[in-house]
């Protein structure tokens, strides 16, 4: 067993992160002694370890709690997956280094640099790849990059900009309203109407399909626990009433 001291001078952080971290409901003591101290244990190391890994990947605490108190948590593939992200930042950074580099010895008309040399390093499109091998396959991708490429930059800042409104009414901040209110259906049906506008065409059950998505990838998840706690979940049953009385007006 750790004292919060011990545990703290392990891991470079203050007792005071720890006793936060408590109160956050990311990590609490393994044990409280009679005398009011706090005791870790090696659980509690690697619990630990978990969340400075998700600080070094820049995710807020919130989504870290949300994300490391998840029913189906996998601390091994968790790490699996936080080994993969910091393995390609580090070569990114690598790469951003030399165009550093590059760039002070060309100002100093020690070297000369070719325009793409200026921009190497810098990823704006990390996510393509894997949206790609995904779905790639379907023509809901297929459409959607075509649609999106002709789009002008103002244009997909202000579709971006609707999206996010959308899906603040979809989620709702507002803690007594229910998936079935006629505001948060309302505000699904706009956004069905929206990925057919801009993206592609988006049938019932591909929408359902979705919403199954945003709570079973945390990455996705996270955008809708922003705005309230459990806002996946509730946009999910959400969606799927929209599509089951979607499909009876079909029917």
């Amino acid at each position: 067993m750790y004292t919060i001291k011990e545990i703290a001078d392990l891991a470079g952080v203050t007792p005071r992160t720890l006793r936060y971290y408590d109160q956050l409901e990311l990590l609490s003591p393994a044990q409280i002694g009679d005398n009011g101290y706090r005791y870790y244990d090696q659980g509690s190391l690697l619990r630990l370890q978990q969340i400075l890994f998700f600080r070094e990947l820049d995710v807020p605490l919130k989504e870290i709690q949300y994300l490391i108190n998840r029913p189906d948590f996998q601390q091994i593939k968790t790490l699996e997956s936080h080994r993969v992200a910091i393995s390609d930042q580090l070569n990114r950074l690598y790469v951003l280094l030399d165009t550093l580099e590059k760039t002070i010895n060309s100002l100093k008309g020690e070297q000369n640099m070719s325009e793409k040399e200026y921009f190497e390093g810098f990823d704006e499109t990390r996510y393509e790849e894997e949206t790609r091998e995904r779905w790639g396959h379907t023509p809901q991708y297929a459409e959607s990059q075509q649609k999106w490429s002709s789009y002008t930059k103002d244009q997909k800042e202000e579709i971006k900009e609707e999206g996010e409104r959308i899906t603040l009414r979809m989620v709702t901040e507002n803690p007594d309203a229910s998936p079935d209110d006629p505001d948060v259906q309302s505000a699904v049906g706009e956004y069905h109407v929206y990925l057919n506008k801009y993206f592609y065409t988006c049938e019932v059950g591909f929408l359902r399909g979705l919403a199954d998505i945003w709570v079973e990838d945390p990455r996705f998840a996270v955008n809708y626990e922003r705005i309230r706690e459990g806002g996946a979940a509730f946009v999910r049953e959400a969606v799927h009433i929209y599509c089951d009385r979607h499909q009876e007006i079909e029917s």
